[in-house]
Order: C-alpha cells, then structure tokens, then sequence
C-alpha cells in the first residue's frame, strides 16, 4: 500500500461508504507492521522495526524525530520524510474509518484551540503553537501548546545574556584589583599604540558608535516578525562570548596599554564594597560615558565584541539587496575599533582577537542554525561540544526570512486576543485528544 493507494481509499471513504470490518491500527501486530512496511516501499526497514518491538501503538506514536534517535536510528532523510507522510496518511485512514463506525475521539463542545497539521508544524517560527508527541502504553495522546516556544526560550536567552554581563562585571573588578603596577610593568610592545599618539575624544567616538549600533539594532528587532528569534540568538551568541572573556580577563591580567592613563588598582576593604563596585560596573555596562573608569580588562576588547555582534545581527536580518547599508554598517563598525586603538584603551591583539572570535562564532552559529542537515548528522557531537547552542536551536528547521510588521496590533487582532483568552482561562493549559 503507497501513498497514491492510501489517498484512493480516502477519497473511497469520503463518499460514505466505510468499511466496518477494517482492523484497528493500534492493534497491529509486529508482523503486520512489517507487512505495511513492505506494501509501503521500505522493506529494508522490516527488520529493523520488528526487532524494535514496533507495532500499531508505536508506530502512530512515531516522528521525524524519533526515527531519527534511539532505538531506530535511521539516517537516510529522504527515507525519513517519506515515511512520516505515509504514516500520517495510516493516521488519518484509521481516523475517517473510526469516525465512519461512530467511534470518533470525544471532542469539546467549542473550539478553543486551533489545530495544527503535524506538516504545518515544522516552521516553528511562522505558527505560535507547537506540537508536542507523546505515546503511551495503550494509547496516543497528541498535545497542542497553547503558548509560542519561541518567546518562552527568548526568556531564557535574555537571562543568560544578563547572566554572563554579571560575570564580565565580576571579572573586569577581579582584574582591576590585581592590576600590574604601572612602575614595575610598563606597557607591552604595540605596533599601532607605539607609533600613533592617544587622541583623548577617540573613547566617546568608539561607544557612541555602540549606542548608535545598538539603536539600529532595537529598531530592527522591533519590526521585523520574527523578532523573539533574532533577539535570542543575539542574546545567546553576545552572552557565550562573553563568557569566554571572562576567562580570559580572570586568568591572566596585562599591564596597562597606555602608561599615562590615570587608572590604579583598586583595594576594597571588605566584600560589600567590591559587590557595590560590581553592581557599578553592571549598571553602567563598563562604558566611559558616565564617568566610569575601568582598566585591566585587556585581553579582549569587549567594546569590539558589541560591535561586531550588533552589525552582524543587523546585516543578516536586513534584505540583502541593502548593500549600501550593510557597506555603511562595516565602514561604521571598523571606524569604531580604530577610535578603541586611537584611546590607546586595549591593544591592537585585543582588537584584532575580539572580532575575529565575535565573527566566527556568529558565523557558526547562524549556519548551524540555517541548515537542518548538519543539524541531523551532528545532533549528538553538537549536543555535547555546544550544550547551549543545543537548547536554543535544537526545534531549528529553517532560516528566518527577514520579513517585517508593524507591532502594533490592529483593534481586530486585540478583541479576537481578548477573547480567546476569555475562553483559554476556563480550560487547561493542554487539549487532550484522545484516539479509539
């Protein structure tokens, strides 16, 4: 039985007449699963399926992701596609023949939730509801999300950038505390900062150009619809790398890049005045604008990190036929690490190792997350070398496209909003379905 035999018989139900003596799926045999799979065109998964201890119950329970993973393991794509559609269409053949004989599935008697077609649900960023597959002993029970994943997983994105900025204000007052002396350890040998003067006004050029970045930034992540998404993956790609200069920052402290720079090392007298100081730090977000002063903090440039960050996130969810922007935006983003160098604020080293590390992380994970393919293939080895790209891009099926809406709703949009909620809070959180 192919897919063209099961959309016949369909078409043979859908005209009334129904055959009451057709055997019920959840009651398939081993055997008989291994049958279907023979009439269906994967006979080389007959074995594999009847030493699994696969029958009716567990194959309507069965996914794209569930092939895929333990105790099936089935690599083939194009294998993996074709069967989840015939297995749908088994699904749906077995629930026409059931609501025939009166034995359809006790529905509520209004429809507070929308149902989504398991094909519709692989683009988890145009559908607010995710569908969730469970099987069960004796029965299937398919639960329908009521709430986005995405917005919930931004939450958790947004903590955990919040969370390392924490951690780079607790490593950039560990670092000024074990600052170098300036008469014992003079500054290191630097190309640029050796043969160009420090320009005192260069600092207010390089975080006025981070604040302008990250307007344009915040403009963007407001009208572009997918917006939980980029603002997650910015959150999560700026929160790992700054993780990682923490560790740089903590373990080894450099001496100061410009000997002239009125920065000493500073001594707290007991651990609240450090925790305030940190609290200072955070607040401000290291940034000289307010008055703060910070040193020790060299190895590398956290100012090159937003920048970078911010116009790579900028040009990849902007059309690619602004090219003049996206040209403006690079021009832009190199002239605020030359104003970096011009203050004699870091070294050229930590310039140069701040973008390049800012870039290819963006890079990596953007691919990773645009290509379901290598996402299959490497599911276990990025599982375990990159945990927390793992969670945030693991329901990833494909690239955002860079559509834009106004975020304002309409006064349509907010009275059905309103009145689905109405409804929503005189049920529970799921719907339970429940199939014969």
């Amino acid at each position: 039985m192919n897919v063209r035999q099961l959309s016949q018989i369909l078409n043979f139900r859908a005209s009334g007449d129904c055959l009451h003596e057709m055997e019920t799926i959840h009651h398939w045999s081993r055997a008989r699963v291994g049958q279907w799979l023979t009439e269906s065109g994967f006979p080389e998964y007959r074995k594999l399926f009847e030493d699994r201890n696969i029958d009716g119950a567990a194959l309507c329970g069965l996914t794209e992701e569930s092939l895929q993973q333990e105790p099936l393991n089935l690599t083939v794509a194009s294998d993996i596609q074709k069967l989840v559609g015939c297995i749908q269409q088994l699904k749906q053949l077995h629930q026409h023949s059931a609501i025939c004989n009166g034995q359809g599935p006790q529905l509520l008697p209004y429809k507070a939730f929308e149902v989504v077609e398991m094909e519709d649900s692989e683009n988890s960023f145009d559908s607010d509801r995710e569908l969730l597959s469970k099987t069960d002993d004796n029965q299937n029970t398919v639960y329908y999300s009521r709430f986005s994943s995405e917005l919930r997983k931004t939450v958790l994105a947004v903590a955990y950038g919040a969370l390392s900025h924490f951690m780079t204000s607790v490593a950039i007052v560990v670092a000024q505390s074990r600052l170098p002396d300036k008469k014992r350890y003079p500054p290191l040998p630097d190309i640029y900062l050796d043969n160009f003067a420090m320009i005192p006004w260069a600092y207010k050029v390089s975080e006025s150009v981070i604040l302008s970045l990250l307007a344009l930034l915040c403009v963007i992540l407001i009208f572009h619809k997918h917006r939980w998404v980029v603002l997650r993956r910015t959150m999560v790609i700026a929160g790992s790398i700054y993780l990682l200069r923490c560790i740089c920052v903590t373990v080894t402290n450099l001496p100061m890049p410009e000997k002239h720079y009125n920065c000493d090392r500073m001594v707290f007298q007991d651990s609240w005045s450090q925790f305030k100081r940190i609290l200072v730090v955070y607040s401000g977000m290291g940034m000289k604008l307010g008055g703060m002063k910070t040193c020790g903090d060299y190895m590398f440039s956290g100012h090159t990190i937003t920048m970078t960050i911010a116009t790579l996130t900028a040009i990849e969810y902007t059309p690619s036929r602004y090219r003049l922007l996206h040209l403006a935006l690079w021009l832009y983003c190199f002239c605020g690490m030359w104003a970096i160098l011009a203050s004699h604020g870091h070294y050229t080293l930590d310039v140069v190792v701040a973008f390049y590390i800012s870039s290819r992380i963006f890079m990596y994970h953007q691919t990773f997350a645009n290509n379901l393919t290598m996402m299959r293939r490497n599911r276990k080895r990025i599982k375990i070398w990159f945990p927390v790209f793992y969670f945030f891009e693991k329901d990833t099926h494909r690239a955002v496209k860079n559509e834009y809406e106004c975020p304002i709703p309409s006064i349509d949009s907010l009275r059905k909003f309103i009145k689905d909620r109405r409804v929503d809070f005189c049920l529970k959180q799921y719907t339970v379905f429940r199939h014969s």
